[in-house]
């Protein structure tokens, strides 16, 4: 029995030192894999931020462009607004002077009628009388005023 005893135990030592093999195998690999693991995790962890300051200057330089059109825009705009009040002050002046300048012509042609009709009650029926009359009757076009006789 002694033998068998010793035949066991030496055999139960096996076991031991081949479990204890396995698991000290199972650690290193474990180890090993969680080594890895947090390698991957760092870099993917670097790229991430590697990404993001990559995203902070793409997003910085683009706000900066978009600024400068921001104020281009709203300096031409500025400009634009400015010839466009003084464009319509300068209409209102022009339609000023035009309207001005229609009641002087108004009044100067009343004035020239009632000459014309005074004038023509001391003429006799003539040829002054006929060119008058085709004067008075045209639209005051030059091409419509009568040539002959002058």
């Amino acid at each position: 029995m002694s033998a068998r005893k010793i035949i066991s135990s030496s055999s139960e030592d096996d076991r031991e030192n081949r479990y204890a093999k396995i698991t000290d195998e199972k650690k290193r690999k474990r180890m090993i894999s969680n080594r890895e693991s947090a390698r991957r995790s760092r870099m993917k962890r670097e790229q991430h931020i590697k990404d993001l300051n990559d995203q902070t200057i793409y997003f910085s330089t683009k706000r900066s462009e978009m600024v400068r059109k921001i104020d281009e825009v709203t300096r031409r705009f500025g400009a634009i607004d400015s010839e466009n009040k003084i464009l319509r002050m300068q209409g209102r002046e022009l339609k000023k002077r035009l309207e001005l300048l229609e009641e002087i012509l108004a009044s100067y042609n009343n004035i020239d009628n009632s000459r014309f009709m005074y004038g023509l009650h001391g003429m006799i029926a003539n040829k002054e009388y006929s060119e008058m009359n085709i004067l008075m009757k045209s639209t005051m076009k030059p091409s419509s005023f009568p040539t002959s006789g002058y």
